[in-house]
């Protein structure tokens, strides 16, 4: 009686798990075409996230600091909620089995951050001052990510994909829109002038402090991949 229990807790926690998931597509590990829209398949169930196997959600996912200190200026950001992660369009999945190499590129638009901040210092040329409430909307970003990963054994002794590491690097494409409260210390003119500067300069703003601020987003992103592989049987979602 207690083997069948367990049996049917177990075959109850892979219902559940798959049914967080569309249908997988099977597709070999060199068929990019494949695995690309397989990948686009699942990115709005996975932007929701899916507790039963611990992917964490990403759509919104939240961010509780991040500091920057580059350039003359310090900025921190707190309690950050990053909402458009479900809009992701996949443009690339490449892996090479020989070097163990994943290839992941893919771009959100929009994409809009929400947080308290605090700044100071001096932002390009201009001097700055704030503390108050921040949102920032990125039309469209695109990151690719590059990881390494290795085949091991899960405690059933099946093959699942561990991944090792990761880099990554971003282009911001079109256009961010900044917008700050409480600039100089409520000061209209001055904030007038900070944020005309902000949105004209947008793109030599994201090129010098946009790698600090996505780099927890991004390894929230790649925490997730790397614990839904962990938990995934490699036959139960590659023809391998």
């Amino acid at each position: 009686m207690s083997a069948l229990f367990n049996t049917l807790i177990l075959f109850t926690q892979f219902i559940v798990i798959f049914a967080a998931l569309p249908p997988i597509q099977k597709c070999s590990l060199s068929d990019s075409s494949c695995l690309k829209k397989s990948a686009q398949n699942a990115i709005t169930a996975f932007a929701a996230g899916i507790a039963e196997v611990g992917t964490e959600v990403l759509d919104p996912v939240r961010i509780d600091v991040i500091k920057i200190d580059l350039s003359g200026l310090k900025l921190t950001i707190k309690d950050a909620d990053i909402k458009g992660l479900k809009n992701t369009v996949v443009d690339k999945i490449k892996i090479d089995t020989e070097k163990k190499v994943i290839e992941f590129s893919f771009h959100a638009a929009p994409l809009t951050l929400k947080g308290k901040y605090k700044a100071s210092g001096r932002l390009l040329l201009l001097p700055i001052t704030g503390d108050g409430d921040m949102t920032l909307k990125i039309k469209n970003i695109e990151i690719k990510l590059t990881m390494l990963y290795d085949i091991i054994k899960n405690e059933d002794g099946k093959d699942v994909i561990d991944l090792k590491s990761y880099k990554y690097s971003f282009e911001n494409n079109e256009n961010t829109h900044f917008k700050l409260t409480n600039l100089f210390n409520g000061n209209k003119e001055l904030s007038d002038a900070m944020h005309s500067f902000m949105n004209e300069n947008w793109k030599a703003i994201s090129q010098e402090f946009g790698t600090p601020t996505i780099e927890k987003p991004v390894l929230k992103i790649y925490t997730a991949i790397k614990t839904y592989l962990r938990s995934q049987p490699l036959e139960e979602i590659a023809n391998v």
